[in-house]
């Protein structure tokens, strides 16, 4: 994406939210239906557009499915994938996010190895279009269960304070999930997770210092609505006030809006507020009506605003 087109998805994402957020405000949209229409405020951390979740709902799923069903060659793989741009544009976002996460929570560097000998295989059997005949996509659903799982668990810590029971229990699914990648899942990652030199257990350590970043948990949720969510969210909102707004606002962003004039150009006009129980609308007699010291309304309108009165029919 070049400079120019990523400034104009921040911008747009940030009207978009904020309008998301008033629909929010107004309890018109649920919480889990605002999850699903914004656009994430890490926009551009990606290779590929970060759409609102209800556009890519139920993509990761169908994709594992298409892998599943694919067993002979990567080209087949990628033109399924591709059919839908949407589903495409999950399966990046998913892997691209996946490795965000996993990269910030390690703090080994005999950990981060691990991670990034799987990243460089799977990477390499894509370059070299051999990622049917390298890894079991069939086995992707266990993967999926896995991440699931740990994106729960990382949002149930509180920002301040670590909770030891629950790093206890991500270090054992990082485990497991590494245990699943390169034995279930690849074919010849037996000996990635061998290391002779390793003086503790895989992921004794990790790093929870990005849970206290918003914009890092906004992510976990985000990827955790791709991963989880399996019907379509064609209806959402589900209010029928919610759908008009939201129809009203899209369709504003196509309308041909024409210049506005120059401010010279333009008609002036006055607002009168009144105060308390202060008298605004007056006749035509009360306008010219004296008053002692032989000043009406309408002469002392015109001293002060010799402009506006000018062409008033009561003058």
């Amino acid at each position: 994406q070049d400079d120019r087109t990523s400034l104009m998805e921040k911008k747009f994402s940030y009207i978009w939210n904020a309008f998301i957020s008033s629909l929010r405000e107004e309890d018109l949209i649920s919480n889990s239906e605002r999850d699903l229409l914004v656009v994430p405020s890490s926009v551009g951390d990606t290779s590929v557009t970060q759409w609102p979740p209800f556009l890519l709902a139920s993509k990761i799923p169908m994709a594992l499915d298409i892998a599943k069903s694919v067993k002979k060659r990567d080209e087949e793989l990628l033109r399924r994938i591709k059919q839908d741009p949407y589903t495409y544009y999950a399966v990046i976002e998913c892997y691209e996010t996946l490795l965000d996460i996993l990269y910030s929570l390690i703090a080994e560097t005999s950990d981060m190895k691990v991670v990034d000998r799987i990243r460089e295989s799977l990477e390499e059997s894509i370059h070299n279009q051999s990622l049917v005949r390298d890894f079991r996509l069939d086995e992707l659903h266990l993967l999926s269960d896995k991440f699931n799982k740990l994106l729960s668990l990382l949002l149930e810590i509180e920002q301040e304070g670590n909770d030891t029971a629950k790093m206890t229990q991500i270090a054992n699914l990082l485990q497991d999930t590494m245990e699943i990648i390169t034995q279930d899942i690849m074919k010849n990652g037996q000996g990635i997770l061998k290391d002779e030199n390793r003086e503790s257990q895989l992921f004794a350590n990790i790093n929870l210092e990005s849970i206290k970043d918003e914009a890092w948990r906004e992510k976990c949720v985000r990827l955790r609505l791709l991963l989880t969510t399996k019907e379509s969210a064609i209806y959402v909102p589900i209010n029928l006030e919610a759908r008009r707004r939201m129809t009203f606002f899209a369709n504003s962003l196509f309308m041909k809006m024409p210049r506005a004039p120059q401010v010279s150009s333009m008609m002036s006009f006055s607002v009168l507020t009144p105060y308390f129980k202060e008298e605004v609308l007056f006749s035509a007699e009360d306008l010219h009506k004296k008053n002692e010291d032989g000043i009406s309304i309408l002469f002392y309108l015109q001293k002060i605003y010799p402009g506006h009165l000018s062409h008033s029919c009561v003058c």
